[in-house]
């Protein structure tokens, strides 16, 4: 019996024990939990109030009292059962960026969600996993949002000072979250799950009576602004072959762009991209439909992303004179030797054959001449619609998509019994498909279409005016 006990004692220091929730419920005990702050990663005093830990800012220089971190060496979560971090954050502090960095097998990976500064209440932060295995390490740090990645160091004692305020986490759960599917999105109400952003922003705003996703470029970079479709809210289904997006583009940004990520509950994913059938305008005073072929894309879950840029004017097989100005990675630039880049080089990043200019061709530090400057980072692409569906193009003529001046409102919607069409020209035929493409009602020469019979969902409405033009709506039966 003693050689048995003896046994499980050497056996117990090599055991792991999953940890969390930490939901911070007994006071004076922080749950493994301890805090620093500065690149030294001085500690921090963390209490345990009951409810919470919290932590106050000190005061230091960029070096000694930068982003507070919370740290657990010891998480052992399990990130196969669980493939996502929700905590819940009070930010009394001026920090604006929460990096989540999870510890697997050695390797950290980062997880970055925006914050608000100034909190009097709590608000939950949802971090989706990409990784599986053992988190054997959780650390949380706040930082300064400058819309990159990495973001920027907060720094307490920078004006406005936030020196003294409070950071608690009321808790920080493990869970196992499965999005629901939506493959149609109308942003009547809320930006509907695209809240991931990447040098962008998006909201929920009106615009000639519509709900639209109101996307702005916010950052003069190299690269686009994306906006993403986050896995804490929807997914989409990837045996959808094609997507249908109405949008007005008031901005001179010329190029829009659409991603598929495909994803297995959690994994990474496979990005691929898509180009649209129709040329993307600029400065719109209306509403055009771009439509995408997704058939490449896989058939699992797919969380789709909006990339909006400025397209290449530059051209690896053109010649070009010394003065000549290009576009490159959203950048003015003016050729001083009369060669060209060799690819992959690019003139944005070729000192020798390329400099940096504003849009009159006057070379950097003249305003303007940055990085990035020839993206519109004012005016706003105003996404009213984006259906992903199985209804080929064609076959709703999308080569009259948005055509000019001719637009067509939906009344009531959602529909019961009887959906109703306005018309800025007179309407010769109506057809409604479902979102696998068959056709399952219509009605000619009248400005409504009987609907009673649907089952609840979205649908396709179809209409063709006597100009010829076809215009096409999603609308739900319920």
């Amino acid at each position: 019996m003693k050689t048995k006990i003896t046994y499980l004692f050497l056996l117990l220091p090599l055991l792991t024990f999953a940890q969390g929730p930490w939901e911070f419920n007994t006071a004076s005990n922080t749950e493994g939990w301890s805090v620093s702050q500065g690149s030294a990663g001085a500690a921090g005093v963390l209490s345990a109030t009951g409810t919470a830990i919290e932590y106050t800012t000190i005061t230091g220089n960029g070096a000694t009292s930068r982003n507070p971190k919370f740290d657990n060496a010891t998480a052992n979560v399990d990130a196969i059962a669980n493939n996502q971090i929700e905590v819940s954050v009070k930010n009394g502090s001026g920090a604006t960026y929460l990096r989540l960095s999870a510890t697997i097998g050695g390797v950290a990976t980062t997880y970055n969600s925006q914050i608000t500064a100034g909190d009097t209440s709590y608000k939950i932060y949802t971090f989706p996993l990409t990784t599986t295995g053992t988190i054997s390490a959780l650390s949380l740090e706040f930082k300064i949002y400058d819309g990159t990645t990495s973001g920027n160091n907060y720094i307490p004692q920078t004006a406005p000072s936030t020196v003294g305020t409070v950071i608690s986490i009321n808790y920080i759960r493990p869970i196992n979250f499965v999005a629901p599917i939506q493959n149609s999105f109308n942003f009547d109400l809320t930006s509907e799950g695209f809240t991931i952003l990447t040098r962008a922003t998006a909201v929920q705003a009106t615009e000639s009576s519509n709900g639209t996703l109101k996307v702005n470029c916010s950052t003069a970079n190299a690269n686009n602004g994306k906006v993403s479709l986050s896995p804490s809210v929807f997914r989409v289904e990837g045996t959808n072959k094609y997507a249908h997006i109405t949008l007005k583009n008031t901005s001179t940004n010329t190029l829009f762009q659409l991603n598929g990520k495909a994803t297995v509950l959690g994994t990474a994913g496979v990005e691929t991209a898509f180009n649209p059938i129709q040329t993307y305008t600029p400065s719109d005073t209306d509403y055009k439909t771009y439509d995408f072929d997704l058939r490449t894309w896989d058939d699992v879950y797919q969380f789709p992303e909006l990339n909006f840029s400025v397209k290449n004017t530059w051209l690896a097989t053109a010649t070009y004179a010394i003065g000549d100005v290009v576009i490159s990675g959203n950048t003015y630039c003016k050729n001083i030797s009369g060669a060209n880049s060799v690819s992959p080089a690019v003139p944005h990043t070729d000192t020798t054959n390329w400099a940096i200019c504003d849009v009159t061709g006057a070379i950097a530090p003249a305003v303007g001449a940055i990085v990035g400057g020839a993206l519109d980072l004012t005016n706003s692409v105003y996404v009213d619609s984006i259906v992903f569906d199985n209804i080929i193009p064609s076959a709703l003529g999308t080569a009259d998509f948005g055509y000019a001046n001719n637009t067509i409102s939906l009344y009531p919607n959602p529909a019961q019994e009887v959906l109703n069409i306005s018309s800025s020209n007179s309407i010769t035929k109506i057809e409604v498909y479902d979102l696998l493409g068959k056709k399952v009602a219509s009605n000619i020469n009248a400005s409504n279409v009987n609907v009673a019979d649907l089952g609840k969902g979205a649908y396709i409405v179809k209409v063709v005016q006597e100009n010829g033009s076809v215009i096409a709506k999603q609308f739900i039966k319920e």
